[in-house]
């Protein structure tokens, strides 16, 4: 089996690489610590069987590198490994091809029976990730839908940038900065910017 760790912490992957390669099935496992990277990695290694991919990764979110990764190569198996624990996340993760979504606190006997299922080509869930989507399975239909400009301004906000920097940024009016501010709020049923970030990032829209 090769294995293939999209992770930009250093140390959890070196640990996780470690078990690993302790398995007598486990012919190699790769490391790459950006989204990019690993997409290039299948690219020249096609016969990658499994992947564990962060979720907040520097180059990008994880969710979408999901879908890319799902539709290129839809024969690899994707064991989505983060510490976020919020439904609205693992339920994205799912919705765009992970067979699996483990938290990084997770034993290892959990990692190398999800590891197992997902060779087999058998999506799995293990009862603590069950646990937390019984209790708030988000529906798609609650997903706002942003226009084009909205995002631009949202990816804006999310770097921290004014009102003012956004604008000259964009080339627009500060007054319609503040506009697009206060569709995204409610749309998003946000009180204020910080929920508004954690909403995007929890639902996949960052």
């Amino acid at each position: 089996m090769k294995i293939l760790i999209i992770e930009d912490h250093q140390v959890v992957a070196e640990g996780i690489s470690i078990m690993l390669n302790e398995l007598n099935y486990v012919e190699k496992v790769e490391h790459v610590m950006e989204g990019k990277a690993g997409l290039g990695f299948l690219e020249q290694n096609p016969d990658t069987d499994i992947i564990l991919l962060d979720i907040n990764l520097p180059d990008g979110n994880g969710i979408e590198f999901c879908n890319d990764i799902r539709h290129q190569f839809p024969k690899v198996g994707i064991i989505a490994l983060s510490t976020f624990n919020q439904a609205g996340i693992i339920q994205k993760m799912l919705e765009n091809g992970a067979d699996s979504y483990l938290l990084k606190n997770t034993s290892s006997d959990e990692l190398i029976e999800t590891i197992e299922k997902v060779s087999s080509g058998k999506k799995f869930l293990p009862a603590s990730i069950r646990k937390i989507l019984s209790n708030n399975i988000p529906t798609t239909s609650k997903t706002p839908v942003f226009t084009k400009r909205e995002k631009e301004v949202l990816a804006l906000i999310a770097e921290g940038l004014t009102n003012q920097e956004i604008a000259d940024q964009l080339f627009i009016s500060q007054l319609t900065v503040i506009s697009h501010r206060k569709s995204l709020l409610e749309k998003t049923e946000s009180k204020n910017t910080a929920q508004l970030i954690k909403y995007c990032f929890e639902f996949g829209l960052l």
